[in-house]
């Protein structure tokens, strides 16, 4: 939780927070080696509208792990005394907002609100796309076990849409049990593919892309989502079937924010239990996310839109 309270802390002052990886990487398509690693995986994943790297002027320290130490240390001691104080080599301009937008440019909504998981799975864990995205149906859903509290509980659903011209559409869900989701009323959806009917689900897409130098232990080339990704779990409102002459038959699962539940504390767990080749990023609008603030998680830690100044371009 202490690093929840830093990001909320580094929300009050920072224009566009972001981690210090361990070590610099080189130079990616879309973004450069200066560029912190979480603005690399938004730049990567191609929605990065609106997002930018705060530079702050530290004391240089061999090894950047001392550094992001220390933004702790000025993070914590702001929060702790109440206000916002300058930071070294920070701007006014920059302490005067968190997050720069174009805040009429509609590009830039998602980064803003949106919650989304950038993967880039190992062309060496499925023969093509489609049992790429059957991998990474089980490699989600096994987390998702991993990250409930002991006392939630979960099983899959599946089902096909039909419209009247033959057109199909496969789904698969996970039902939720548990203090908050008694009788199986929560859900997690997100991207989960169909097992019965894959080629017909549209969830878990996946596409072959050149896989970006910041992926460790990666090959040559991934597998990435074609869509956003992620997952959320939601409270159930009402399940019914519809059926109609012209829109055939369609199971309609509507759902509402499950209240009271931990969820920053789910996606940290979530995402300790993910593989290192994927993140989830967090707009600082988005609804479960309590620092205010963008940032990227990757096995469990947060990786922040910050870099030292002066880096190299």
């Amino acid at each position: 939780m202490i690093r929840i309270f830093l990001l909320v802390a580094c929300g009050l002052f920072l224009a566009g927070c972001a981690g210090t990886p361990s070590s610099t990487p080189p130079a990616i398509k879309g973004g450069t080696r200066s560029d912190s690693l979480a603005l690399q995986v938004m730049k990567t994943n191609g929605y990065s509208a609106g997002l930018k790297d705060v530079e702050v002027d530290l004391p240089r320290e061999s090894g950047s792990g001392k550094l992001a130490h220390t933004l702790d240390a000025l993070i914590l001691r702001e929060h702790l005394l109440g206000r916002s104080t300058s930071l070294p080599g920070v701007s006014n301009s920059a302490m005067s907002a968190f997050f720069v937008l174009e805040l009429f440019n509609d590009q830039t909504y998602l980064p803003r609100h949106g919650m989304w998981m950038p993967v880039w799975m190992p062309h060496r864990l499925a023969r093509d796309p489609l049992e790429a995205q059957l991998k990474l149906t089980e490699t989600i859903e096994q987390a998702v076990v991993e990250a409930l509290p002991a006392d939630y509980r979960v099983k899959p659903y599946e089902w096909s849409d039909k419209a009247v011209f033959g057109a199909e559409s496969s789904y698969r869900m996970l039902r939720v049990d548990g203090p908050l989701c008694e009788n199986w009323s929560c859900v997690m959806r997100g991207s989960l593919s169909s097992h019965e009917r894959p080629a017909k689900s549209f969830n878990a897409r996946m596409v072959k892309v050149e896989t970006p130098s910041f992926i460790r232990d990666g090959d040559d080339t991934s597998y990435r989502l074609r869509g956003l990704g992620g997952v959320e779990l939601q409270k159930v409102v009402q399940e019914y079937d519809e059926k109609g002459l012209v829109s055939g038959h369609w199971h309609q699962v509507e759902t509402e924010p499950l209240a009271d539940f931990d969820h920053a504390a789910f996606y940290r767990r979530l995402s300790a239990a993910l593989p290192d080749w994927a993140f989830i990023y967090f707009g600082p609008e988005y609804t479960h996310n309590e620092a205010g603030i963008p940032f990227v998680l990757n096995r469990g830690e947060e990786l922040l839109f910050v870099k030292p100044a002066g880096s190299i371009q």
